[in-house]
């Protein structure tokens, strides 16, 4: 299975576009993980409309609304609190920010840590998604130098071991790091024209898209 992996979209449909035609080839799934829009500017639809897969799963973003996230749930492809099977993969999501974060769509670690924590325990081989990066790592470091990721994120990784962690949120922070045996990887914005080209088959292999 292709999947392309996008986030931090914020709006920008031409730079979709971009990523679209520079990677000619056949995608099964899309997978978006959050600030498909600027705080709304956009409805979720037309942004998951302009990616053109035939099949697309969205978490929300601190910068998308309350609104975007009900539009994504109902267009019946969020995986916002939720996990999806692909294959042996088992695919969980978890969207928005942090109360102190800027935005409208924020939770608290607790909320973050009982909804990823029993969806993870019963996942052999999962895949978390997330729009927040895990704290303390250079995923989520600011170009002032601050972390500001999630704490919960970065204790289930330690503590559940998935089999990739994929996140964004930090546009300067886009690269990949390892948590124990788990790679975790901050895409990068789509809105600068970064993407990530998974591919799951008996094993995970992705490549990093940059136009």
């Amino acid at each position: 299975m292709k999947i392309l992996a996008l986030v931090d979209i914020h709006s920008n449909l031409g730079m979709v576009a971009r990523i679209m035609e520079h990677i000619h080839n056949h995608i099964d799934l899309a997978l978006v993980l959050g600030d498909l829009t600027q705080f709304g500017d956009r409805g979720a639809r037309e942004v998951v409309e302009s990616i053109g897969a035939d099949k697309c799963y969205a978490i929300p973003g601190n910068l998308d609304t309350w609104e975007t996230a009900r539009e994504i749930e109902a267009m019946g492809i969020s995986l916002h609190g939720k996990c999806i099977k692909l294959g042996k993969f088992g695919l969980i999501g978890f969207g928005g920010g942090l109360f102190d974060n800027p935005g409208r769509v924020l939770y608290s670690e607790e909320q973050i840590m009982e909804s990823i924590a029993p969806l993870l325990q019963k996942e052999k081989n999962a895949i978390l998604a997330t729009h927040m990066p895990p704290k303390d790592t250079a995923l989520d470091l600011t170009a002032g130098g601050m972390h500001v990721g999630s704490i919960s994120i970065r204790e289930a990784i330690e503590k559940f071991r998935p089999r990739l962690h994929l996140c964004g949120h930090i546009h300067e922070a886009a690269g990949e790091i390892k948590i124990g045996k788990t790679r975790c990887i901050n895409i990068g914005p789509a809105k600068e024209g970064s993407a990530l080209l998974l591919d799951l088959g008996k094993n995970i292999s992705y490549k990093r898209i940059k136009v």
